[in-house]
This record gives C-alpha cells, structure tokens and sequence, in this order.
C-alpha cells in the first residue's frame, strides 16, 4: 500500500507597505508606528478624514464590491463602476438566522427510531410471508440471487453451493443436528470466522453480542420460519436500512456454512453477514476492513479512532490510558487492532498473536503489581495464544479474581500495557449510547462557490453532549476517496445574524468520515458542510464522483433542526469566523493579518485582513509547488483587492487523498497598498455572493 506524504506550505511574506503616513492636516510625514497621530501637529488621522469623507447627501449607499460610499441617485459605484445590487440581490449576501423559526423538525430517541424500524420490517416480512404461502414456494431475493454473482471474485476461486437452512449441516461435533435458531443465549465465543476476511466485522460484532439486547434492534426477524424470510437492520452511510434477505447461504462441498457461522445452529452471525455483503454488492467486498466500520454499521453511532503509532505525531499514552479507563467504566464497546508497520509476521507468531488482525478490549485495569496496567483482550477468531513472561504467576493471581466474573470466553488473554502498546497498532472506542436522540439528514455537496449550500440549523434548549458525523456516499466500499471533506459549526445570533460569536468548529479530513463530539451550551447553532475537491471544472466535467452526504448529530437532549439554503458568503463569515480562533501564528503587518488554518487542518484556509481605514490592499498569491492539491479558484495564481476594514477568504487549499501518490505544495504572497479598486483575477463572482467576496468587519 502506497504512503501519502503531504508537506505543509511554507509561507513567505513580502509586503510592499510604505514606511511613512501623510498627516491631511499640516501634510507633514509621520512614522507608521506612531499612527494615527501626527507627530508633528497632533492631529488624529482618523477623526480627520471620518469628517472630510461623508458624502454630504442624508442618504448614500455603499459599493457592495468596493465599499466606496455613493449618492443614492447614483445608479452605479463612482470608484469601481460597479452597478448598484437591487434589495433581492442584496439578501444574497446575509444569512437570514431569522428564518430558523421555520425550520422545527425535532430529532428522534435512537429507542424509538428503532420501535418505528421494528414496526416497518414486521410489516414487509409480513407481506412477503404471505405471498410465499399463497404461492406454496421459499423465498429468493431476487436483489441478492444465490449466485457467483453475489460471491463476487471469490466465486472464482473455488467450488461454493448454495443452500438453504435444511440442507445445511452442522460445521462441528459440537454442533448436532438441532433445530435452527436467531440467536439463543449468544455469546462472544460463539463467533467463528469462516473463509472470508471479514475479522473487521466479526470482531465488531463479537462487542455487540457482549451486550445482547442490541442484537435485538439488528435482527428484526426473531425467529426462523418455512418461507426464508428475514429482516436485518444495518447503519449503512449513516442511514438505516432494513435488509431483506432470504435462507440461502454460501456452503462447502461439505454442505457446511463457507464464511461465518456461529455455535449452537444460531442463525445471527451469517445473517448479519450476509446483510452486509448484499449491501456492499458481494461477499468479496467484505474482505478488509477496520472495527470502526463494523461498529458504524450496526450501531449507527460514530467512533473514536486512536492511532497509537502516528508518523507525524506523539501520542500521550497516560491520556490514551485514561480513555481506555473512563470507556471500561462507562461500559462502551471497545475494540483494537494489530499491524504495527515495524513488526513482521515472524514477530507476531513469536508471541501468539495474528498480525493485521481485530480484537475486542474488555477490561482496562490498573494494580500495585508489576507495571500496574493490564488489558484483558480477547480474539474473536478464537486462536490466539499469547503468553508473556511479565505477567508473573503473583500478577496472574491477582487478575484472577477479575476473570472468574468473566464467562467462559475462547481467545481471551491478559497484556500487559507496554506490551499492547508494542503490538497494536490502533483502539477503537465506539461512542453509542442506548438513551441519545439523533438526528439523520441527506444533502449534497456543491459543486462552485456561487452556489447555494445546505445549512443546517438546530437549537439546543440546555446545555447537551453533541456528536456530529459528515458521511461521504462514496459508490464502492472499497474506492479510494479522492477527497477532502470539512464542516463548520457555528453559533447564530438570531436577532443580529452575526456567527461564531460565541462558538465555533471547523473540523476537516482526507476521507469519508468527519467527526467531532463535545458539549454545546444553550442557543441556536448552524452546521455547513463542504468539499472544494468535488467542485467541477471545465477539465472535470465529466467528474461522476457523487456529491451526495449524510449528517448525523448524536445529542443528550432532544433538538430542533433543518436545512436551510444559504449564500456561500454566509459559509465565509463561518469559515472566517473558525479561522481567526484557530490560527495561532498570524502573519501582522502594519496594514493587514493574514490568517492561516494550523497543519491538523487536512484543508488550509488562507484568510486576509484589510487594517487600512481607507486604503485597498492588493493581495498576490503563487503555488510555487503543488501536486494533488485542489484549489477552490482552479488556478496557480490569485490576485485579490481587499476593500478597506474587510477581510477575505482567499482560497481553500484541500489535499487531495491519492493512494500510492505524493501530495505536497508550497507558495509565495506578496501585497501592496494602493487608493483605487481593482478586479480580483480570477475574478470573484460577487454579485453571485460568491464564497471568495470581501466580508466588512
């Protein structure tokens, strides 16, 4: 697999500013430190020129591309010849927050949402049943045939039947020839992994039977029955769907279930399998994967991903220790993998462990024995035989007693902290909770930055924990996302339109997932998703790429929301509002700022501040270097006059996430003070509210 190196931009700053000031008043010279007054009569500049430049009509109106102050007989701008915005045009450049009181969807209880799920598989089943008993024959999806089609590539590979449950045998001595059942008092242990590479999903589902009431909201087929006919419940790209399916499944020439099964004849595991493989196209389409993508798909919560041996960070493993406790505590699902880049296979089999392999955390404890921190980790597979000699026959004795409160699991050991840290190469932490409320909303992407954007509003009447999730619909499991993908949340000021006043996130990333959780106080907030890399172009028209997303906000309480259209200036004021709370080094001058986004930012937002009472600053910038990077103007140069007190997003840089490529960039600025207007090149839409317009502060 191929390494993505990005090299963050080198900034180089070249104002062209001149050093001194001319008084209006005695037209002496002054330094540029010592304005606004004269260091030679005293006067205040600014208190000057406020008096000699208001235009002598009651009534003027204002450039909305220069900011130039006109008669209001003027039919256009006398600095810029500019035509004058008529009042509709106009509202394209605010955001109307006002509007939210028409938008009061409420988000559903995740119980509930799974009652009404429950209640519309019943109903579809119900139906099929029927028909089948009317017409005296099974079940055959014909969406998900028994086919080579539906094993994909692995069909290919040897020879596969298709059975139904009857004729179906038992995969071990310990298996009779009982009858079949859903689920009966299931547990870890049961779940056996067949020929597929799925140990992603099967280690997934390995935590979910750790608590069996959730197997409940996932399999809405509670018993077996004559016709075949099955329902599964699975989060597929942050929407649920229920999953028809009929009694045949994949089997060795032995007549045994080929992939996953179960013990005791329970039907759960393959069903839920082969749920998932007929929404993923095929069988084959499971092979590879992480345990936060199973976690996603059967509790359609988000999770947090820790990486425990970052390249381009370090990583505070007391912290990481401390997750791990607060999670064992508040009983979350808990997963790990193996497939540390500097260990080998040899390695791993030295000590028992499968390499590049899923594992389920079950208890994280810390004792006045040994290195004081244990792991007791289990393998779902159920093959594992790790043993290390820290863990003193006195040390077992003590975790012992932890143990024996633990069922009879296979596959279950104990590690010592530094010894996981050694070997694994990730933790998985899923953030479901039974008695949250969510919300689940499709939208699109943009594809220019004139055009109108998904927004979406909601309030919060207290003070709530938030989760939020951005979910990209790419068209294969396995596609190689091309892509970087952000959002911006903002609080909204209803009465005054002004956001980010009080709060702000900007969270951006390479991939199909973007997500933050924390805790929002009381008032209304909105959030804008986007993505400059699926903006089409004249050279990717035929770009087939989907824009299609889904947002989904986890809250403690329930919330009021919808989408609302707005301007992409109103997603500028958000942005410009992230990034002067986020940028920690910016670039001062004595005319302007500029701000750039930090390098966690997976997008770099470049941000200029015109200081200047009355002059334009003229802003150039250059990619000196860049491969694999998408910029939101489509060129390699800008060249931007920023009206006096505005500030203006200059351009989203956005890495593109191309496997086996290098994405890197750098680029030069250089600006200038000047009295006179000029068109920005490329030039910006203004009129259209485009996202790259000068914003007045």
């Amino acid at each position: 697999m191929g390494t993505t190196v990005s090299q963050y931009p080198s900034h180089k700053i070249s104002p062209e500013v001149d050093t001194k000031w001319n008084c209006p008043a005695c037209s002496a010279d002054s330094p540029n430190s010592a304005y606004p007054i004269c260091m030679e009569c005293g006067e205040n500049y600014l208190n000057f020129v406020d008096s000699q430049s208001k235009v002598p009509s009651t009534k003027s109106w204002q450039c909305d591309l220069c900011s130039f102050n006109n008669h209001d007989d003027l039919p256009y701008c006398t600095n810029c010849n500019r035509n004058r915005l008529g009042q509709n045009e106009r509202e394209l450049h605010s955001a109307k927050p006002s509007r939210l009181s028409s938008v009061r969807p409420k988000s559903v209880a995740v119980r509930d949402r799974r009652t009404m799920d429950a209640s519309t598989a019943e109903k579809l089943s119900r139906d099929v049943i029927a028909f089948c008993k009317k017409n005296k024959m099974p079940f055959v999806d014909d969406a998900f045939l028994p086919s080579d089609q539906s094993l994909g590539a692995l069909g290919m590979k040897r020879e596969m039947q298709w059975l139904p449950l009857a004729e179906i045998a038992p995969s071990t001595d310990l298996d009779d020839y009982g009858p079949w059942t859903i689920y009966n008092s299931p547990e870890p242990s049961d779940i056996h992994q067949g020929e597929l590479g799925d140990c992603w999903l099967l280690a997934a589902l390995a935590l979910i039977t750790e608590r069996p009431d959730m197997l409940q909201h996932i399999l809405l087929t509670k018993t077996v029955n004559p016709e075949g006919v099955y329902v599964v419940r699975i989060c597929h790209l942050g929407i649920w769907k229920a999953v028809l399916l009929d009694q045949y499944f994949p089997c060795t020439q032995y007549n045994t279930l080929a992939y996953s099964r179960a013990a005791r004849r329970q039907l759960y595991v393959p069903l839920i399998e082969k749920a998932c493989a007929k929404i993923f196209g095929s069988y084959a389409n499971l092979s590879g994967g992480s345990t936060a993508e199973g976690l996603q798909l059967l509790t359609g919560a988000p999770t947090d991903r820790i990486n425990l041996h970052p390249i381009d960070d370090v990583v505070d493993f007391d912290i990481v220790w401390a997750k791990l406790l607060s999670a064992c505590e508040s009983k979350l699902l808990i997963g790990a993998s193996t497939g540390c880049s500097d260990i080998n296979e040899h390695e791993y089999a030295l000590v028992g462990l499968n390499s590049n392999h899923a594992f389920t955390v079950l208890v994280a404890k810390s004792l006045d024995v040994g290195e004081g921190r244990f792991l007791l980790v289990r393998d779902p597979h159920g093959t594992t035989n790790f043993s290390e000699d820290s863990i003193t026959p006195n040390i077992r004795k003590h975790l012992s007693s932890i143990r024996v409160e633990m069922p009879n699991f296979s596959g279950i050991f104990w590690i010592a902290w530094s010894s996981f840290l050694r070997f694994f190469e990730s933790i998985t932490i899923s953030t479901y909770v039974s008695n949250h409320f969510d919300i689940r909303e499709q939208a699109q992407f943009t594809q220019s930055p004139t055009e109108l954007l998904p927004a979406y509003y909601f309030t919060l009447s207290k003070t709530s924990l938030i989760t939020v999730s951005l979910i990209y619909h790419r068209h294969h499991r396995k596609g190689n996302s091309q892509h970087t993908q952000s959002f911006v949340l903002c609080s909204v000021e209803e009465e005054t339109s002004d956001v980010g006043t009080k709060e702000v996130i900007l969270e951006s990333h390479r991939g199909t997932l973007t997500y933050w959780n924390g805790s929002l106080r009381p008032g209304a907030y909105v959030i804008i998703p986007f993505s400059v890399s699926l903006w089409k172009t004249r050279n990717n028209k035929k770009d087939e790429r989907t824009r299609n997303y889904t947002l989904v906000i986890h809250s403690s309480i329930q919330l009021d929301g919808g989408f609302l259209h707005e301007p992409p200036t109103f997603l500028a004021d958000c942005l410009i509002a992230a990034i002067l709370k986020y940028c920690n080094k910016p670039l001062i001058s004595n005319s302007s700022v500029v701000y750039t986004t930090p390098r966690r930012f997976a997008a770099t937002l470049i941000v200029v501040e015109n200081q200047c009472m009355y002059e334009y600053l003229t802003f150039n910038m250059i990619m000196t270097n860049a491969d694999n990077i998408f910029h939101s103007r489509h060129t390699n140069g800008t060249i931007d006059c920023v009206p006096p007190r505005h500030r203006q997003l200059i351009c989203i840089l956005e890495w593109g996430h191309l496997r086996g490529e290098v994405a890197h960039m750098s680029y030069t600025t250089s600006q200038r003070i000047s009295g006179t207007w000029h068109n920005a090149s490329p030039t910006v839409a203004i009129s259209q509210a485009d996202l790259h317009s000068p914003r007045p502060f």
